[in-house]
């Protein structure tokens, strides 16, 4: 994960950064959360000085559904692979796969999140990738994401990235389902291809007391 939308380095000055902490404190857990937070890191990454390396995937990223229901969090996304995003052979580079995971399922963690808990994401411990089949440039993915177990100071995660076939050639298959805003933009339709990529997150939580922040 790059540093959250109130860390000290994506902030012009003190003042900015309490205001936002204090925001995203007094947010309640669950999708809102989650989406405020995608949103403010996608406009972060306007600015060159601040870029980092999901300053190329964050356009092309969206939430197409999600369950903060126990006892398994989820949140599922569609992603765009771009040539950006591809090795010399045209296929979604391995190291941007592991990115697009790592930022993936770290955002469920924004459903039970509170001050002192899992506020700011945590950072990565461990993020083991299976790579099953290639991913060529123009293809759309959805990267379903779950929370298997979430302790107050380690986390793990879970993600499937398949494929999503759209437009005449999808066929038959399950269809790609999207909820709330997302649904209406039509970016949930399709069916479900393959399984092409896998992975296991683990996390620690880096937040300091709730009375410190």
């Amino acid at each position: 994960m790059g540093n959250p939308p109130g860390d000290k380095l994506q902030l012009p000055n003190k003042a900015e950064k309490g205001a936002r902490v204090q925001h995203m404190k007094e947010l309640e857990p669950g999708i809102d959360r989650v989406r405020i937070y995608l949103d403010r890191y996608t406009e972060s990454q306007k600015d060159p000085k601040k870029h980092d390396w999901t300053s190329a995937i964050l356009p092309h990223l969206t939430i197409l559904s999600h369950s903060a229901s126990p006892p398994q969090p989820q949140i599922t996304f569609r992603f765009a692979v771009q040539p950006a995003h591809c090795n010399g052979l045209g296929n979604l580079h391995g190291g941007c796969a592991a990115t697009v995971f790592d930022l993936c399922t770290s955002l469920p963690l924004g459903l039970v999140a509170r001050p002192g808990y899992w506020q700011w994401l945590g950072v990565s411990r461990t993020l083991s990738v299976t790579y099953l089949r290639p991913v060529p440039a123009g293809s759309v993915v959805r990267v379903e994401c779950e929370l298997l177990q979430v302790g107050r100071r380690l986390c793990s995660a879970r993600g499937v990235m398949r494929l999503v076939v759209e437009g005449e050639g999808a066929g038959a298959g399950e269809d790609v389902g999207g909820d709330g805003e997302e649904q209406g933009k039509g970016k949930g339709k399709g069916k479900l291809g393959p399984v092409l990529a896998i992975c296991e997150h683990g996390k620690v939580n880096t937040d300091p007391p709730a009375e410190k922040l």
